[in-house]
């Protein structure tokens, strides 16, 4: 009985739901699966959604629907649809927020070129190029520094030239340029001091000069040779100075310096942790000793006259400030027996040899 009734009222139904389909598409979270084809014999099965809505009110559980329109939600649909919605959260609107501190104005930079922080996936960024302000650097501060000290040395060394000019006659300089007999071989200590005040006047013609670190004839004996024998000076003396960075540096630790530095350090044969007044004079006594040995033929043919003097710029030898002081006439060491041979003029005396 039931079924002629139920297959009487199906049209009437399908033409209310179609005449109250609403026409708007609700996007529902889920996706509604479509009611199952009306099984043969005319059997309707109702619709049910994929979210398993509850049947709409005013209608017995179980009563078949109509088929929906395609592409649009039945109205068994319209009620789950709804509570999905409903149940969705809002989605608030971000709030805005205004930076504390004012933002400067990007960088410019070559658009065409990728960003730096811009990387494959699994590649390591790239640092960004940053601008460093430009200030000048530690070496160009410390050039420009020795820049200025070269220009000033140069210029006093230059002004003393024309000082010297002015004080000399032209026949004078002439000579200077045409002398190759000087009288004396002398060596010098190359640390400032080593040789101030020994040359001026005539006195500067007369000298072959050498420097070197401490004094040394070791460093320097192919050109005291050149000057003893070659250019034939009668006298060879070797003259240090108050506090000599040479023998201060011999009497203490060394190995920090260059091979070359310690070689020329290792000549100077003084005691460790010796003040340099007193290195300085034994220095000297070593270095006259062993020029005598090396040319000791000049001088047994009384040719040759080794001495070393000291200047004395603090008057540790009680003499005078400034005074160079002769502390060794060819191996004499004793004061009062120097002072003696200075006033006779005695240069060419060898105790040594009984003369």
């Amino acid at each position: 009985m039931m079924l002629p009734l139920l297959l009487s009222l199906q049209p009437a139904w399908a033409d209310d739901a179609s005449g109250n389909q609403v026409q708007q598409v609700i996007k529902l979270p889920l996706k509604l699966n479509k009611p199952p084809q009306a099984a043969e014999h005319g059997a309707a099965p109702a619709a049910k959604p994929a979210a398993e809505a509850k049947p709409a009110e005013g209608k017995p559980e179980g009563k078949p629907e109509g088929k929906p329109a395609e592409g649009k939600p039945s109205e068994a649909a319209k009620p789950a649809a709804e509570a999905a919605k409903k149940a969705e959260p809002a989605k608030a609107a971000p709030e805005k927020m205004e930076p504390g501190v004012p933002m400067a104005k990007p960088p410019t930079r070559d658009l065409s070129q990728p960003s730096p922080e811009v990387r494959a996936p699994g590649g390591k960024p790239r640092a960004a190029h940053r601008v460093k302000p430009r200030r000048p650097a530690k070496h160009v501060e410390k050039a420009a520094g020795e820049a200025g000290q070269v220009k000033g040395v140069v210029g006093s060394i230059l002004k003393a030239n024309s000082a010297y000019i002015a004080k000399h006659s032209p026949g004078y300089l002439a000579k200077l340029g045409g002398r190759a007999a000087p009288r004396a071989t002398v060596v010098a200590c190359s640390s400032p001091g080593g040789n101030v005040g020994m040359l001026g006047g005539e006195a500067d013609a007369d000298l072959f000069v050498i420097s070197n670190l401490g004094n040394q004839l070791a460093s320097s004996e192919g050109s005291i040779e050149y000057g003893v024998r070659d250019l034939r000076t009668p006298l060879l003396m070797f003259v240090s100075h108050t506090g000599c960075g040479a023998i201060k540096a011999a009497a203490g630790d060394y190995s920090n310096l260059g091979p070359a530095v310690q070689k020329e350090l290792d000549n100077i044969e003084i005691p460790k942790g010796i003040d340099a007044t007193n290195g300085a004079l034994i220095n000297i006594n070593n270095q006259v000793e062993g020029a005598i040995l090396k040319f000791s033929g000049e001088v047994e043919a009384g040719r040759l006259a080794v001495l070393g003097g000291y200047y004395d710029f603090n008057n540790d030898l009680k003499q005078g400030r400034g005074k160079l002081v002769i502390t060794n006439i060819n191996g004499e060491t004793d004061p009062a027996r120097i002072r003696e041979l200075t006033r006779s003029g005695r240069y060419f005396h060898y105790g040594f040899m009984g003369r």
